[in-house]
């Protein structure tokens, strides 16, 4: 809560929460006002207004503070309670009593005469002889600590401990040990405790209300954080720093000449194995639409989940690391991974730059190099032909056919033996046929580039994700969005079905009709349907859950099937291909009459490359996975059919 904004020449005396009916609230007595926060609205009473203030003790026999102010509507009175210890209500019983009879400049608990006794006529006399023997307690500086204390483990001594020191609107006792920092609590359970290594810096300052205070920095794994404890007295407060300057580390270069290795430690489900020794730790990497976390050893990348671990890959399998960016920019690394199926490219993408560049380092300090340079363009791939000059005519040497000796390509006869280098076959030929050659060959130097230009087809775009890759190119689509799961691809696999069933039932209705000049006189169901509305939405419907029932009983018998060929594929994900595939009946399955067979033989041929390419399948074990479930849906379909 902030602090309360002061007048001019306003001073603030004293501040602490109270409770009043239960309910906790933050009281703060100025020399003009006394404010009441925590509720809807703070509450103010002039100075003047307090008419008297008496110690009393609530029903649980713990000290309180009865208010009486006066209002408007008359005289009204409050009983404080305290949230504090029990060793620390006597003494805020005995501050506020102190602090009022400062402020109001009379002693409200005069026991008779004066002006002071006239507020309280109103009040039935109370015996003050109890009361008054609260009044005696110890100042809140010298409130001892608790009764109870901490549990101290084997070999810990306590250097430093002090009560009553406030963090935030909380009193601890705090301990100091030759191993930890411990914030104790008023009903004595330790509030919060800190290992001395987590200590980084402490500095003394006054807070705003003058109180002597201490700023803590304190290590995590989040980050430094600030903690400020505000003490009762400032010889406390310097004996609380000289001690945290004697156990606080000694500040140490950032950089150092030979840095010793950094030892990575692993708090999730990865655990390395024995003589095993992480190299590199990272989380909030993304992998497709998943986060996960890498952990790099020197003998595998272990990609972890947040349940499982998803992946594992051994060094020797890395076969190149590229800097790559993101659709939105994020800085990411192109893995390519080998298999037995030939290299595989995986795309991660990290939080920050520099988790980035470390990881490419040390990728690098893995992967082997490789002859050639490879480039990650940003934007576009470009395809670099190498073009030799045209080679002058008869520059070349030739063998001799019966020596092998070389020879220039002019000669007729061989230096060596004197067999003729050109066999007698070319001079047998026609002359147009030799002219032919000849003209040939002139233009050889100039056009066989170009042909060879016209061979080399430019490398294929990076695939970027786009949903129509599951149709146009399964194979780099199911690699880019490997481990999916019947949830990422139902959206796409219902709004398929949907377009599927409502595009079909038009075509019936409306454009065959046309087409093939049908009199819906005639044939009652072509009226039906363009008449009543009803029945085209329930004929949608029927349509639409036969197709569900169907591609369901497709992708089960594609995994049984697969699951059988390959005992390591996953039956979720082989469920995911399936669902992905059914694309091909939205873009072309309502074609009448050819295309429904188009598209679920389209849609085979998808989930055969998508278990090729995500589930790790020879092609052979793929294709008859994916073409087997779609005959035995068709075989079923025909059964019901001719019931």
């Amino acid at each position: 809560m902030p602090p309360v904004e002061m007048h001019a020449n306003e001073v603030r005396h004293y501040a602490s929460p109270i409770l009043v009916k239960n309910r906790q609230f933050f009281a703060t007595l100025t020399s003009e006002r006394l404010i009441i926060e925590g509720g809807p609205s703070p509450r103010e009473f002039k100075v003047s207004s307090i008419l008297s203030a008496h110690p009393c003790k609530l029903e649980t026999g713990e000290p309180g503070l009865k208010l009486i102010v006066s209002t408007p509507d008359g005289q009204k009175e409050m009983i404080w309670g305290f949230p504090v210890g029990n060793v620390f209500k006597a003494g805020e019983q005995e501050a506020w009593i102190d602090q009022i009879a400062k402020v109001s400049g009379v002693k409200p608990f005069a026991e008779a005469g004066g002006e002071a006794a006239k507020p309280r006529a109103a009040v039935p006399p109370r015996n003050p002889a109890p009361e008054l023997k609260i009044q005696s307690a110890a100042p809140v500086p010298n409130i001892p600590a608790n009764s109870v204390r901490p549990d101290f483990v084997s070999g810990e001594s306590v250097v430093i401990e002090t009560a009553g020191v406030r963090v935030k609107r909380t009193f601890y006792t705090i301990y100091l040990t030759n191993i930890r920092l411990i914030l104790q609590n008023t009903t004595g359970k330790i509030g919060r405790e800190f290992a001395i290594a987590e200590l980084m810096d402490a500095a003394s300052f006054e807070t705003e209300e003058g109180e002597p205070a201490i700023a803590l920095s304190v290590g995590s794994q989040t980050g430094a954080k600030q903690m400020v404890m505000s003490f009762p007295t400032e010889s406390a407060r310097t004996a609380w720093m000289q001690e945290l300057k004697a156990k606080l580390p000694v500040r140490q270069t950032l950089i150092s000449a030979a840095p010793e290795p950094t030892v990575v430690t692993c708090t999730g489900i990865f655990s390395p194995d024995a003589g095993e020794r992480v190299a590199l730790s990272t989380g909030g990497v993304r992998i497709k639409r998943n986060y996960v976390t890498l952990h790099l050893t020197n003998t595998r990348l272990v990609i972890e989940g947040k349940s499982s671990i998803l992946g594992e890959f051994a060094l020797n399998t890395l076969a190149r690391a590229i800097r790559l960016a993101g659709e939105v920019g994020e800085p990411g690394i192109a893995l390519q991974i080998a298999g037995r199926d030939g290299e595989k490219e995986m795309h991660l993408l990290f939080s920050g730059m520099p988790d980035r560049e470390l990881w490419i380092q040390k990728l690098s300090e893995i992967i082997p190099e490789e002859d050639h340079s490879i480039y990650a363009p940003e934007s576009a791939q470009y395809t670099v032909t190498t073009v030799s000059p045209p080679s002058q005519r008869n520059s070349q040497d030739m063998y001799c056919p019966a020596c092998g000796a070389r020879n220039h390509v002019d000669d007729e006869v061989c230096a060596l033996c004197g067999s003729l280098l050109h066999p007698p076959v070319e001079s047998s030929r026609t002359p147009a046929r030799r002219e032919k050659r000849t003209k040939a060959e002139r233009s050889g130097g100039r056009k066989k580039p170009e042909r060879r230009e016209r061979r080399e087809k430019p490398e294929k775009m990076p695939y970027n994700g786009g949903l129509i890759g599951f149709l146009t190119r399964p194979s780099d689509a199911y690699s880019y969005y490997m481990r999916e799961t019947p949830r990422d691809a139902l959206g796409m696999f219902l709004l398929s079905g949907a377009l599927w069933a409502v595009l079909t039932v038009l075509m019936i209705a409306y454009v065959v009709p046309a087409v093939l000049r049908i009199s819906p006189e005639n044939f009652p169901i072509f009226s039906a349907l363009q008449t009543d509305l009803m029945l085209l939405v329930l004929f949608i419907l029927v349509l639409y859950v036969i197709w569900l029932a169907a591609v369901m009983i497709r992708a089960v018998m594609t995994g049984i099937t697969a699951r059988v060929c390959e005992p390591e594929v996953r039956f979720s994900e082989i469920t995911a291909i399936v669902m992905r595939s059914t694309l091909s009946y939205a873009v072309i399955g309502w074609i009448p009459i050819l295309g429904q067979f188009a598209a679920s033989i389209w849609s085979a041929a998808v989930t055969w490359k998508g278990l090729t390419a995500g589930q790790n399948m020879r092609a052979g074990q793929a294709a008859v996975s994916a073409f087997l479930g779609l005959i035995i849906v068709y075989v079923l379909l025909f059964a019901v059919g001719s019931m």
